[in-house]
């Protein structure tokens, strides 16, 4: 296990940030690992086509299943709200000698199958630096853009709920539920899985990236070129591609079907409109409905820009719960 150690300016300086490009290299991760990543099945079939017309194998051999993958390929995002034309230009800029130094790591850690590849990049730096921009460049418009409102939504959630945490029970709360295989301790991080050198983070703070494609796994980013970053999973990236179930017979009776299937639904949280249109029904309906809820205290609501997210609170999911049992 290796650990990152904390001052108290630290505590202070750690933020959010959600990125578009994160999360295009690790659908790309995703697709060449599908039988390990049994979560995203529905989601596979659904891209399986528009995925085959891609040429994808220069990322495939920079991502080994186990070993390094490069850190130009995916930068700590510097904007909250990272967008992907500027993340993408930043690594189409990365110095030549960072993607040499980094593309040798990443084909002699672990004994990569996709050394032999890699072996070829190495002799054209900058062109390979643009091969592997323009991958990720169709990956996005192909595999990430198409869903990227409602992946979005999701990560937004789930940074609105972390940051409740860390304002609530500091960064004890809040590295509590963030994965299991950290521990907060003193003043350090401790990862478990990781061996590696431990980092001293000297004031920058740590960056937080939710990640929908990142289930089950944490990535650290703690080369001292790049600013600390953690990849952790996204809170309701499960539910994302598939329909939420029909909601149990004693929770309709309870609410009504209509109610019911609505409360069920509110995981990811949803907005009256994605609701409306995913159940056919009219936004009256709807907000009629999600407004009851809301007023029983069974589900919340935040408003991100002109739209207003409803998600399902404790007391909601524990009637959930034991309509279930």
């Amino acid at each position: 296990m290796t650990a990152l150690r904390f001052t108290q300016a630290d505590a202070l300086r750690c933020r959010f940030g959600a990125s578009p490009l994160w999360e295009t290299m690790s659908a790309v991760r995703v697709l060449h690992g599908a039988k390990h990543r049994p979560l995203y099945a529905d989601w596979i079939a659904a891209r399986q086509d528009a995925a085959s017309k891609l040429d994808l194998r220069g990322l495939k051999a920079v991502q080994p299943r186990v070993g390094f993958t490069p850190d130009f390929l995916t930068p700590p995002p510097k904007a909250s709200r990272a967008k992907f034309a500027t993340e993408v230009a930043r690594v189409r800029s990365t110095p030549l000698e960072r993607v040499r130094s980094e593309l040798v790591r990443s084909r002699d850690e672990q004994k990569n199958p996709g050394a032999p590849e890699i072996e070829k990049m190495l002799t054209d730096l900058a062109g390979t630096r643009e091969r592997l921009a323009d991958e990720i460049e169709s990956a996005w418009e192909t595999l990430i853009k198409p869903d990227w409102p409602l992946i979005s939504r999701v990560l937004e959630d789930d940074i609105a709920y972390r940051g409740q945490q860390l304002t609530d029970g500091g960064l004890a709360g809040l590295f509590d539920d963030l994965h299991p295989t950290l521990i907060w301790e003193d003043d350090r991080l401790i990862l478990t899985r990781y061996r590696f050198e431990g980092r001293d983070l000297t004031g920058q703070g740590l960056l937080l990236v939710p990640g929908v494609f990142a289930w089950p796994h944490l990535v650290i980013v703690a080369d001292p070129a790049y600013h600390p970053t953690l990849v952790y999973p996204a809170r309701g990236a499960a539910r994302l591609w598939s329909d939420a179930p029909a909601p149990p017979d004693a929770l309709a009776r309870l609410l009504g079907r209509t109610r019911a299937t609505l409360l069920i639904a509110l995981d990811p949280p949803a907005t009256t409109s994605a609701l409306a249109a995913q159940y056919d029904l009219a936004l009256a309906t709807v907000a009629e409905h999600l407004s009851a809820l809301y007023d029983a205290g069974l589900a919340t609501r935040r408003r991100t820009g002109h739209q207003v997210h409803y998600r399902r609170t404790e007391v909601g999911q524990a009637v959930v719960d034991a309509s279930v049992g």
